[in-house]
């Protein structure tokens, strides 16, 4: 029988990738560390989802992989403002403990950290099924 091909990858480089975990059909099949994955497949229609380590956080696509040929798969988070403001967040707090801020304004700070922790926590349960997005491109090598 004639296999295809189905490649996985991670969209841009990050500088510090978690792994995620790849199943196909509800099945693992193992997990992606970074690097694009190489999976042989019979053709047809196929359910790809990516999980991340954390088992509620994933999204799926349903893929069509033809005859003998590739199909190429990318996924990236959602996250990309959110991390900017979590590591912004972080420079701030390290200062707050360094400096001492005096109050009100240690305490306004600490109110809006909580509050924007808050609403990424309350965000994330909302898109925990579709937190990744998912794209078909065409093979490289096509």
């Amino acid at each position: 029988m004639l296999q295809s091909q189905l490649i996985i990858s991670p969209k841009g480089k990050l500088m510090a990738m978690i792994p995620h975990y790849l199943l196909i059909n509800d099945q693992l099949l193992g997990v992606l560390k970074g690097n694009e994955a190489h999976v042989n497949l019979p053709p047809g229609r196929y359910k790809v989802t990516i999980r991340s380590m954390y088992k509620f956080i994933e999204s799926s696509a349903d893929v069509y992989v033809p005859i003998g040929e590739s199909k190429r798969l990318t996924f990236t988070d959602k996250d990309k403002i959110w991390n900017w403001l979590f590591n912004i967040d972080l420079v701030l707090w390290f200062l707050k403990r360094i400096l001492h801020v005096p109050e009100p304004w240690g305490t306004i700070y600490e109110m809006v950290s909580n509050g924007f922790f808050a609403v990424w926590l309350l965000r994330i349960l909302i898109i925990r099924k579709s937190y990744f997005n998912i794209e078909e491109k065409q093979p490289k090598d096509a």
